[in-house]
This record gives C-alpha cells, structure tokens and sequence, in this order.
C-alpha cells in the first residue's frame, strides 16, 4: 500500500511519512486538519488533562507522557474551525493508534511490573507468564481505545504509540 505524506512532513525532511504526529482525538485525517487548523491553540487550552500541546508548524499534537486522554470532548467543542470530524455522541473511537512495548519493558527484563496492564480500562495489555518468573506483555491493538494512559505510567518510558498505518493511508 502506498502512503502519502503531507507538505509538514516533507518540509521536515520525513519522506517516509514514519514521524506522524498524533493529533487531537476526532481530528481528520491529516491533510484536512492541516488544511483546516487555523493553530489558534483553543483545543490545547481546553484540554484538562492538559496532554495537548504544540508541535511542528504550530499544529496540536498529543503528549501522553503529560498524562491520559479521558475522551471528555472539550477540544472538538473549542475548535471553531471545522479541524475534527465531529462525532454525534462520543462512543465513535477517538483514533486508530498502535501500541509497542520495547525490550526495555521492566517485566521483559524480568522486573515484577505491571503498570500498564493495570492501568488498561479497556483491558488491551495483559501478560503471559514465561518460566524463569517473567511475564511478557502482550498488546491486542484491537481493544485498545488510546486513552495513553499506559504510556504515561510506565516507569521506563519503554511504550509507544503511534497512529495506526490506517489512519496514515490516503
């Protein structure tokens, strides 16, 4: 399948399209968010768990380590500028986002941690016991809401999350 990238992401030098920001939860896809962000910061200041921030070109990007999206809507309703595709009620998922967990994971090196897992409302992480005591974490992307907050717990910083290939296609 083949992607194509937007003017921000070849101005930055990202031919490969693999730097995608995460935009605001209910954006559109990324060329008509771009096209219609008017970066008036009103769906940053909104944001109460305060994850929404600047980024390349001025555009809102989410920063999960800030903390959790709680998918309250305030950022949709202080866009005035047509950025989001507006959901009748907010059980339309927010976004497609993939999550990975690095070898650096305290449980893969055999540290008892289950941050992540435990912080999962919708029950995405859980882990596989292996001999030798460790468990490994595993991710069923299907389930995951991207609320972030697995990101913004982990003691090692050893979770990313992405935009799904999906929602990068055009």
């Amino acid at each position: 399948m083949k992607r194509s990238i937007d003017r921000v992401q070849f101005l930055r030098g990202d031919l490969r399209g693999s730097r995608q920001s995460i935009r605001p939860p209910w954006a559109k896809f990324e060329a008509d968010f771009t096209d219609n962000c008017e970066r008036c910061d009103a769906c940053i200041e909104a944001c109460p768990t305060r994850i929404l921030s600047r980024g390349s070109g001025g555009f809102p990007v989410v920063d999960f380590s800030h903390g959790a999206c709680t998918f309250c809507g305030k950022c949709v309703d202080a866009c005035k500028h047509h950025a989001f595709d507006v959901p009748q009620d907010f059980d339309v998922p927010a976004w497609e986002l993939e999550v990975s967990i690095t070898e650096q994971c305290l449980s893969v090196r055999g540290i008892v941690c289950r941050s992540c897992g435990d912080a999962c409302e919708s029950a995405a992480i859980r882990f596989r016991l292996e001999t030798g005591g460790r468990s490994i974490p595993l991710i069923e992307n299907e389930r995951c809401n991207g609320c972030g907050e697995c990101l913004a717990l982990c003691p090692n910083r050893s979770i990313s999350i992405l935009p799904s290939q999906r929602d990068c296609a055009a």
